[in-house]
């Protein structure tokens, strides 16, 4: 195994994180990366769209415990309303699951 190396963020993305640092010291630094890689998502376009591709794609494989686990991905990136309307979403095109996620109305 080689050295291992510190890499700096670009510095414009390095002000900004020590900026948020300062202005949320109760915060933890991954916190604030995990926050960032949120956001970074939330606003990649279409990505609700890959989401319910991804979900379909599952179903109808029958792979369930896969299905089930992305679920619980997105649950705990997006929150359970944004699962339950991708869900909604999936069921008015006719694709069903047997799996349904913990906040889905039976």
């Amino acid at each position: 195994m080689g050295p291992t190396r510190s890499m700096r963020l670009p510095r414009a993305l390095d002000r900004w994180f020590e900026e948020r640092m300062g202005l949320h010291p109760e915060r933890s630094p991954s916190e604030v990366l995990v926050a960032l890689v949120h956001g970074g998502l939330r606003l990649r376009e279409g990505y609700m769209a890959i989401h319910r591709r991804v979900l379909e794609h599952y179903v109808l494989s029958e792979q369930s415990d896969v299905y089930a686990a992305y679920l619980r991905c997105l649950t705990d990136t997006f929150g359970p309303e944004y699962v339950e309307h991708l869900e909604r979403w999936l069921e008015a095109d006719g694709v069903r699951s047997d799996v349904r996620s913990n906040h889905a109305a039976p």
